[in-house]
């Protein structure tokens, strides 16, 4: 299936915005549309893969999804706490043919105050309405860097397709794997380029073995369900997950 482009959707309240308290947004780590419910109440009628509720009462929510993948349609609920004057940020994960769908809270994001009025003289000639000077330019979320003690020489994309281009020329699955496991033992990689390189692999077994490997040099660890796809067996995909949480 085609990964859907859909627009996003920007979900208002009808509250004057010196009320606004808090703010929600839910973002499809995947691109998967969604329909969203906040304490029984549906968001969006038509499914979109980011949704903003603003403003937001402060304090405890339920929230219900109902997701739209290529592996069939999920449905989930959890609660989420929204602190006062923030914007909170959700990523909507799921896990490959599992059925299991998760939230991740990805930043907690201070709301600017609404600015004072300013009192102009009344000047002695005719002025028209300086529009721009009223035009409210949104703060985009800020992202803490918090990968940086385990990104220690990062694997540059330069040395990855060497590293491809070296596995590749071997033929035994044997030496391509001590060859992966030898490019990671003083270095880290991200996610993305652990994907590529587990696809020179012939054998779901070897896969399954480099990636438990290479966990512990991932530079993005919350990104290694991006892999899961490449397994065939569910199995293997929960085997991961648990190994995950151990080394967590």
């Amino acid at each position: 299936m085609r990964k859907l482009l859909l627009p996003l959707l920007l979900v208002l309240l009808a509250l004057p915005a010196r009320a606004q308290a808090a703010v929600l947004t839910f973002t499809a780590e995947r691109g998967e549309a969604f329909q969203v419910k906040l304490d029984g109440e549906t968001i969006n009628f038509t499914a979109t893969n980011f949704v903003r509720i603003a403003p937001v009462r402060v304090g405890r929510h339920y929230v219900e999804f109902k997701i739209r993948s290529r592996h069939g349609v999920y449905q989930m609920g959890q609660n989420v706490y929204v602190p006062a004057g923030v914007e909170a940020n959700y990523g909507v994960r799921t896990v490959g043919r599992s059925g299991k769908s998760y939230l991740r809270l990805i930043s907690e994001v201070p709301l600017l105050p609404p600015p004072s009025p300013v009192v102009m003289p009344s000047p002695s000639y005719p002025r028209y309405p300086d529009y721009e000077q009223d035009r409210y330019e949104p703060v985009p979320p800020r992202y803490e860097d918090r990968y940086s003690d385990n990104c220690r020489n990062l694997l540059s994309s330069r040395e990855l397709d060497r590293l491809i281009q070296t596995m590749n020329s071997r033929s035994f699955e044997s030496t391509k794997l001590s060859i992966a496991r030898e490019a990671l033992r003083n270095g880290s990689i991200l996610a993305d380029d652990l994907k590529r390189l587990l696809q020179q692999f012939e054998y779901e077994s070897t896969r399954l073995e480099f990636a438990k490997y290479a966990y512990d040099y991932l530079c993005d660890r919350e990104h290694f369900y991006y892999i899961f796809d490449l397994f065939r067996y569910d199995s293997n995909v929960r085997e991961l997950e648990e190994y995950a949480a151990r080394r967590r």
